[in-house]
């Protein structure tokens, strides 16, 4: 099973609202890829994407939430499973993409290639519903369960390193940031970007002091 064909799986199941984070690297390229959407936020930072989805599923409750990690960003912060478990928000999937190794970088080994196993340790942490996919048809179950079952859910999708030739994704960390916003103010009816308020000073203050 390779990566692509689990978010071609994906791509054809994520409902038009659902929030979705993606971690870096070449996950955001491929996913980007196959469905550009305003409600994905790309988020280049190894180890914040599972605590910043975890976040806006706590946020917005009414919403679901779905975030796209890697077992490379996953093991820089596990410590976040334990607050998954402890507020247990029901709108709030995680699947982990583990290839057991830096693939961005050139395939250096992370800690899953030598016997660590996320799907236990989430469970361990206190994830009850927290499962292994090895095929693509297991892979879909756990998906939609990850999408319309009652969360959390942990998914662990083991793949095999492949990177797919897609077009690079050609937008910043900042463009993200503000056309995600922008879509949450939009659909939410909040404020969030609120310009910094300034004094605007009397253009013609200065004849004022002048003809004292």
């Amino acid at each position: 099973m390779i990566r692509i064909d689990c978010l071609k799986a994906l791509a054809e199941m994520v409902a038009d609202d659902t929030l979705v984070v993606v971690t870096l690297g070449v996950t955001t390229d491929e996913w980007y890829d196959l469905k550009p959407r305003d409600a994905t936020m790309y988020l280049p930072v190894m180890g914040a994407i599972t605590p910043v989805g975890l976040g806006l599923a706590l946020a917005l409750p009414h919403r679901r939430v779905l975030v796209l990690d890697s077992d490379g960003s996953l093991l820089l912060s596990l410590g976040i499973l334990t607050t998954v478990a402890a507020r247990a928000p029901k709108n709030f999937g995680l699947i982990v993409f583990d290839n057991r190794c830096y693939e961005s970088i050139g395939g250096a080994p992370t800690a899953t290639a030598t016997g660590a196993d996320l799907a236990l340790i989430a469970r361990g942490c206190g994830v009850r519903d927290a499962t292994t996919a090895s095929e693509l048809g297991a892979f879909r179950a756990a998906a939609r369960r990850a999408l319309a079952e009652p969360g959390p859910v942990f998914v662990a999708a083991r793949i095999d390193p492949a990177i797919a030739r897609v077009r690079p994704k050609t937008s910043d960390i900042l463009e993200d940031k503000y056309r995600f916003v922008r879509y949450i103010e939009r659909t939410e009816g909040v404020e969030i970007l609120t310009p910094p308020t300034r004094g605007r000073k009397d253009p013609f203050a200065w004849t004022t002091e002048e003809s004292k």
